[in-house]
């Protein structure tokens, strides 16, 4: 769908041209319109802001949702892909034949070349030119040229088709064939719009046709034929009240239908009397049971009993013993005996805080070494000398001894 948002656009020239002057203007997709007008009127101008040849002074153009006013350059190749163009002057290549000429708007967009070879074949049958594929634009009549730029134009499958005075160039007998093939287009779907003067193909055409003078639109069939749908729905004026028919127009009414013929009335059946039962009021009031239903109550249980078979008792499981893990002893090491001798030697020794760990494994393993040297030799040599040297060494305690009391050593020598 396309839609001119109160478009406006001045030329900045010398005299400040203001080509289009809030234009509001809606096509909706599968439509053939007509834009009219005088030259200058801004027919051109319009469709090169819907191109994106022009940029709008102000205003909004959206199409298929996306704003033409707003894209970036290098988006505008993509979009105008939604088009295809017809001119007055056809603008073929006059050194390419008819099939190249068409060709030629395939390999611009990058088609490949086998569906090239498919598809230009099927744009020339489409508007009659199958046989004049291998043609030149001198060799071919003004309508075989326009339809040639026609087949140019559908090649790539184009949403909207516009038509810049495609007649102006040809005769009666071409403008028609080239119109009845535009309306052929525009049955398959495509949105057809045609820029013309020629009121008489407008009439001929008989499709929605907008006028536009100096920059504005003048008139819009679409406008027009919603303004006639409006007029001829007659509004009911507010002072009018709706009521019933009078009571006279009824009766005259029921004199002229046919009187209905009269069915036979059934026979009315007669509703059985209701039966008096005395206990009604006892039953209601009395809540309680009645006599004998607590001996009917228990039979009915008993037989209940008696039918149902008896339910097995629930399956007691056997307790399980508790679970005894088994402990497992490891041999010790080496590395542990080792560890277990060395805390054992240390185990009345407390070492000053300064030394440090290392210090106190050597001193342990300098015991151990001596008490396994002591161990295998016990009286030795050394071991004299050594005694000989703590005596000589320790003059002190000899003295002792000598000052000691005769009694004492004699008691000590008894005792010995």
């Amino acid at each position: 769908m396309i839609q001119f948002r109160q478009i406006s656009k001045q030329y900045n020239d010398g005299a400040k041209t203001l080509a289009l002057d809030g234009v509001d203007l809606s096509i909706r997709d599968g439509e053939f319109v007509f834009i009219t007008g005088d030259s200058g009127a801004g027919k051109s101008t319009l469709v090169k802001l819907l191109m994106g040849m022009e940029k709008p002074t102000a205003g909004s153009i959206i199409v298929d949702g996306v704003n033409v006013a707003q894209l970036e350059r290098g988006k505008l190749p993509q979009y105008r892909r939604r088009f295809g163009c017809i001119y007055q002057d056809f603008q073929l290549l006059s050194d390419f034949t008819a099939y190249d000429n068409v060709a030629f708007a395939q390999r611009v967009i990058g088609t490949k070349a086998k569906n090239i070879k498919k598809r230009v074949p099927r744009a020339l049958a489409e508007v009659g030119l199958e046989e004049k594929a291998k043609s030149y634009p001198s060799q071919l009549s003004g309508g075989e040229q326009q339809r040639v730029a026609i087949a140019r134009a559908l090649v790539n499958g184009p949403l909207y088709l516009i038509a810049d005075e495609p007649t102006g160039n040809l005769d009666r007998t071409n403008t028609d064939e080239v119109m009845a093939l535009l309306e052929s287009v525009n049955n398959t779907g495509t949105t057809v719009i045609v820029i013309t003067h020629d009121e008489q193909v407008v009439e001929r055409m008989g499709k929605r046709v907008v006028e536009m003078k100096n920059g504005r639109i003048a008139s819009d069939t679409a406008w027009l034929a919603a303004e006639k749908a409006a007029e001829s729905v007659q509004p009911v004026p507010d002072n009018i009240e709706l009521t019933a028919p009078a009571p006279a127009v009824e009766a005259a009414k029921a004199e002229e239908a046919p009187a209905p013929k009269a069915e036979p009335e059934p026979e009315p059946v007669p509703e059985p009397e209701p039966e008096e039962d005395e206990s009604y009021v006892q039953e209601t009031l009395d809540l309680g049971p009645a006599p004998g239903e607590e001996e009917e109550i228990e039979q009915v249980v008993m037989d209940l009993e008696a039918i149902t078979p008896p339910q097995p008792e629930p399956e007691v499981l056997p307790e399980l013993p508790p679970l005894v893990v088994p402990t497992v002893e490891l041999p010790e090491s080496e590395s542990a005996k080792k560890s277990k001798r060395v805390s054992e030697v240390l185990k009345g020794w407390t070492a000053p805080v300064e030394i440090l760990d290392t210090a106190a494994e050597e001193a342990a393993g300098d015991i151990l070494s001596e008490e396994a040297g002591a161990s295998e030799d016990p009286a030795g040599p050394e071991t004299a000398a050594g005694a000989e040297t703590a005596e000589a060494e320790s003059p002190e305690p000899a003295a002792e001894a000598a000052e000691l009391p005769e009694e004492k050593k004699e008691g000590g020598a008894e005792h010995a």
